[in-house]
């Protein structure tokens, strides 16, 4: 389309992560593509909500959250250029995002994994970073923490993380003493800057060099190939949360930890083992015989 905007336009009032920034711009471009190809419209003030019903119905292939993230990026983009003036209407207004969450429970490591994973850890960075995943951050959030971030424990034990995650919205984890300890060893005697550098301490980590490291540790941990992705972690913190802790607030609390936006995206970590599946059957009356 001619008037397409840059991503620097588009996205010059939000903060969000280059990786997020170069998604939308592919998403963008697809959509821009398909238009010329399938429809001749070069303008998106000639695009009607007709033309993106059938855009809708040509990425049907594709997985519901694959789906959603290429609408909404499209709903995002026409909501913007209503808000500039480029277009007098927004056909996207009524447009509606199947639903993305999967219905798949997610992977996660087991208390054992995870206590094996942050024992294969040499470098205090290293160790630092594991606890850090831990605690159920993200990747990208995991890279953005500054020295500063973290606070020591106080009369209750605990020490806290200060996180600014998907949209630049803050919140602060309580974390254990092992954890802010490991977070101390590593800073030393630096008071200012990123938190995680690169081995040779000159810049700030990648999340590609974090994704890197965390593989090499797994395999170093004897972990299993689908148990290699940084975010197993989290999804561990949020099972835990949920199952093998009275969290106050349940779903809700865990939820805020997580730096969910809505309940819902939390719900998919509501899955039980079969493990816990076995359990609750060999408890129930009609499996002890009364």
């Amino acid at each position: 389309m001619n008037n397409i905007p840059t991503t620097g336009e588009l996205f010059a009032t939000n903060q969000v992560s280059p990786d997020t920034e170069r998604c939308y711009k592919y998403q963008l471009r697809n959509f821009a593509d398909w238009m010329a190809d399938s429809h001749n419209i070069h303008d998106m003030e000639a695009v009607s909500t007709a033309d993106l019903l059938a855009y809708r119905q040509s990425i049907q292939h594709l997985a519901a959250s694959s789906q959603h993230r290429y609408l909404a990026a499209i709903k995002s983009f026409f909501a913007w250029a209503l808000d500039t003036g480029i277009i007098a209407k927004n056909p996207a207004a009524g447009l509606k995002l199947p639903k993305a969450v999967s219905n798949r429970a997610p992977v996660f490591l087991t208390l054992a994994e995870t206590v094996g994973l942050i024992a294969a850890a040499t470098l205090p960075r290293d160790i630092a970073m594991l606890w850090c995943l831990a605690y159920g951050l993200r990747i990208a959030e995991v890279q953005a923490l500054q020295i500063g971030d973290s606070a020591p424990p106080n009369d209750s034990g605990l020490g806290a993380l200060s996180v600014r995650g998907k949209g630049n919205k803050a919140r602060t984890l309580p974390i254990c003493s092992e954890a802010y300890d490991a977070i101390s060893t590593y800073i030393a005697d630096r008071t200012e800057g990123s938190l995680f550098l690169t081995l040779d301490g000159r810049r700030t980590i990648s999340t590609r060099a974090i994704q890197a490291r965390f593989n090499k540790l797994a395999i170093a941990a004897g972990l299993p190939e689908g148990k290699r992705n940084p975010h197993v972690l989290r999804h561990a913190f949020a099972t835990r949360m949920l199952f093998d802790t009275e969290t106050i607030g349940g779903i809700y609390t865990v939820s805020k930890l997580l730096g969910h936006s809505r309940v819902a995206v939390t719900e998919m970590y509501l899955h039980c083992s079969q493990h816990q599946l076995e359990q609750s059957m060999l408890a129930h009356p009609l499996a002890v015989g009364v």
